[in-house]
């Protein structure tokens, strides 16, 4: 028979033995130690990521890319570039503003250095994109007097040939095209575009002042003479219902009523006339706009990388 403080003796030991199997697990254990994983960002790699983002048109992205590769690496030699590709991201997204506010930073930075020179190129671009072409045209010509840089005084001697097409200044346009070096592979292009430019003000333009003339000798008939059959015709109709209707008004004796219809009248008289001439100026614009898309455009401004990261301007003259 076991006792009671046998048993209490063996309830102790038990305790005492589970004790030390827990101390001896404890000293036997060795502790993970949790490290975490190191990323390694090399310049290098930055950079080419975000040229490939860059080349697979995601720009917004590529914004992001090259301002982390900035951050991360302030002293390397390919910061100057990157700055300048995130201004030229920003244009290919069409963000105009965003791309002047960048490019003019590098700029301003970079004054008097190959890199300014092409910032400032690539604003000019961003107003010629925008159909601004004065602006365009101030900027080209900085580019051409300040950074003699065959390649890049060759491309803005073309780009400034077009911005003078755009304004419509059409033997202007033509001499400048002419201004292109011989060796530069824009010659041929150049060449083209000064005789085609030329015929630009053979363009079957309507003269603005004809067209008010006309539509002040007959509402609608300034219209006519836009090529604006159905303007015409409304504005034609308009007036002659007023017209008839105060005549009608004073044959009844209500002279009041056919005041008032005169008055009318002569607002719609004016405005027959205004939107003649109006329709004179946009139907010029179209038209030179149409001439202008027909002609070829050799300047090719995707980026140009190589492997190891180098760019330019890429000057591709297609036959």
């Amino acid at each position: 028979m076991i006792s009671g403080g046998t048993l209490g003796i063996g309830k102790t030991m038990i305790k005492r033995t589970c004790l030390l199997l827990i101390v001896a697990l404890t000293i036997s254990f060795k502790p993970v130690s949790l490290v975490a994983a190191e990323i390694i960002l090399k310049s290098e790699d930055q950079f080419v990521f975000a040229l490939e983002t860059m080349n697979r048109k995601d720009y917004l992205r590529a914004v992001a890319e090259f301002e982390r590769f900035v951050h991360f690496f302030p002293e390397d030699d390919k910061v100057p570039r990157a700055r300048l590709l995130i201004g030229i991201c920003y244009l290919k997204a069409r963000d105009f503003e965003s791309a002047r506010t960048a490019l003019l930073a590098v700029h301003d930075t970079y004054a008097g250095t190959l890199t300014a020179g092409k910032a400032l190129f690539w604003i000019g671009e961003s107003y010629f994109r925008q159909k601004v072409p004065v602006e365009a045209e101030r900027c080209f010509i900085m580019v051409i007097e300040n950074y003699p840089e065959p390649e890049l005084k060759n491309a803005a001697l073309y780009r400034l040939g077009w911005s003078r097409m755009q304004s419509g200044r059409w033997q202007e346009a033509s001499e400048t095209f002419n201004r292109v070096d011989s060796q530069s592979a824009l010659f041929d292009s150049s060449r083209h575009l000064a005789m085609k430019s030329l015929e630009g003000e053979t363009l079957p333009y309507k003269n603005p002042t004809t067209a008010g003339v006309m539509a002040a000798i007959l509402p609608g008939l300034g219209h006519a003479y836009c090529e604006r059959y159905r303007d015409g015709l409304v504005a034609f109709l308009l007036n002659g219902l007023f017209i008839w209707a105060a005549v009608e008004a004073f044959d009844e004796n209500h002279d009041v009523l056919g005041g008032i219809l005169l008055f009318v009248e002569a607002g719609w008289y004016a405005g027959n006339i205004y939107s003649a001439v109006n329709c004179a100026h946009k139907h010029n614009r179209h038209v030179k706009n149409q001439y202008l898309r027909m002609l070829p455009d050799r300047l090719d401004l995707n980026l140009f990388t190589s492997g190891r990261g180098h760019y330019g301007l890429v000057l591709k003259v297609d036959f």
